[in-house]
């Protein structure tokens, strides 16, 4: 079992913070960077082995995972970061990925239990979904009924929209392949470059493909995409270095 951790964007929405520093690098508080705040999550799961797909100030996140011990790094480079967006990035991580795995978004943060929680499912691919009583339009909205999740998209209609996917899920073997299969497929038509590698999803789930979910509280996880995101989870981390368990 591998994680992918999908880090090549310029956080541009986080200007200025991240001028002269990838997102997966800002401070959280204590000197505790997103990155490590992951790092620590994954490492009670015993998965040992991570890919970063990297772009922006990649040579900031290679110096800084040089020294961080117990984990078996692999980066991979995406030269297009600048024009394209994470379907691309979840593409060229095929030829390090090649048996089941859990993919998680550079700018997530989570709990550890969320990730033992997922690693405990059952399906081929399933995927993590938080519940808020309201959502908005930049959240990655999707449509559930029963163990099957049907829509996740940020266009999903208000009235259908039933969860939030957090940027976390779970490959098996066969998922794997036929996920990589539809980005195989994706990438070759240009104006694929810019969309998200849930669009792939949504394509499996259309043919058909059971895509599974389990659940997350929102206190269990954080996206850092504003500035608003980072001043409410510092608020909620405190001072402690125990941030990085969200309690």
């Amino acid at each position: 079992m591998k994680i992918l951790i999908l880090a090549a964007g310029t956080g541009s929405r986080l200007w200025p913070l991240t001028r002269n520093t990838p997102k997966s690098l800002i401070d959280l508080g204590n000197g505790m960077t997103l990155l490590e705040s992951q790092l620590e999550a994954i490492r009670p799961s015993g998965i040992t082995e991570v890919v970063i797909v990297t772009g922006y100030r990649s040579e900031q996140i290679e110096a800084k995972i040089r020294h961080h011990e117990g984990f078996d790094f692999e980066i991979v480079y995406n030269p297009f970061f600048e024009v394209s967006n994470n379907l691309v990035s979840a593409w060229m991580a095929k030829p390090y990925i090649d048996s089941e795995f859990v993919l998680v978004n550079g700018d997530d943060v989570f709990r550890a239990e969320v990730l033992q929680r997922l690693l405990a499912s059952e399906g081929e691919t399933t995927m993590v979904v938080s519940h808020k009583p309201e959502y908005d339009e930049d959240d990655m909205k999707v449509h559930t009924s029963g163990e099957r999740v049907h829509k996740v998209s940020k266009q999903v209609p208000q009235d259908e929209t039933n969860g939030e996917s957090i940027g976390m899920m779970r490959f098996s073997q066969r998922g794997r392949d036929r996920f990589f299969a539809e980005l195989d497929t994706m990438v070759r038509d240009k104006s694929n470059q810019d969309r998200y590698y849930l669009e792939a999803l949504q394509r499996l789930m259309d043919s058909g493909w059971p895509v599974t979910h389990v659940a997350c509280k929102p206190d269990e996880w954080a996206e850092i995409d504003f500035h608003p995101d980072l001043t409410s989870l510092r608020k909620r981390l405190g001072e402690t270095v125990e941030s990085v368990s969200l309690e």
